[in-house]
């Protein structure tokens, strides 16, 4: 895929990271952008949401909109979505954030809104949606549960790697990321909370202390 702009986080940082700010900046066109938010599950008390607008202040990005895909869906709503400048997928549970996806119909069209030159900006689940399958949600001592039961665990395939987020850079931790990318064949790229993994179309880098698990 020639034309992608994605932004991979672990979490929402708040400390200073002057090098890794200046490169999301980067990728907006304008100083003013508009950004959808998408939760991973219904945030009624909009606590999560908050949070996120929070984050973005820093950049002075102040135009952050709410997406339910959940309990308070209307399918009308979604229209303007694709028209922001960028789409965040928040954290959560990836299970069943990637089961809304499926059930609203949304994953082509978040995949024809990269290719049409949208950013996409994912913090730890959001972030493993990016990847051709979630199935790494689901590994390692602080997994996710699949509560729901879902089968089908192919996300977005924006990428050809897989995101390990959280990594508390011990190479306890690294080493059970080397074995999972050994059983499935698979390149895993590890993250720790304030770093991140910057895809622009086909240049990746990666900050913070993000790492391939070799």
């Amino acid at each position: 895929m020639a034309q992608r702009k994605l932004i991979l986080l672990s979490d929402l940082y708040f400390e200073r990271n002057d090098e890794l700010n200046e490169r999301i900046r980067s990728l907006f066109q304008h100083k003013k952008p508009s950004i959808g938010y998408i939760p991973s599950c219904s945030d009624p008390q909009r606590i999560y949401v908050e949070h996120t607008r929070r984050f973005y202040r820093q950049f002075e990005m102040e135009d952050v909109q709410y997406y339910d895909l959940d309990t308070e869906y209307e399918e009308s709503m979604l229209d303007s979505l694709f028209e922001c400048d960028a789409i965040h997928l928040s954290g959560g549970n990836t299970f069943y954030f990637l089961s809304l996806l499926q059930q609203r119909n949304r994953i082509e069209q978040l995949r024809s809104y990269v290719s049409d030159g949208g950013i996409l900006i994912g913090v730890s689940a959001g972030s493993i949606l990016m990847t051709p399958t979630i199935q790494i949600a689901g590994y390692g001592e602080d997994a996710d549960e699949n509560h729901i039961g879902l089968t089908d665990l192919q996300a977005l395939a924006l990428v050809d790697f897989e995101f390990a987020p959280h990594w508390d850079r011990s190479e306890e931790m690294m080493q059970s990321f080397r074995e999972y990318a050994q059983n499935y064949q698979t390149k895993v790229y590890a993250c720790p909370d304030g770093g991140a993994v910057v895809v622009e179309n086909e240049s990746l880098e990666l900050y913070g202390g993000a790492t391939p698990a070799l």
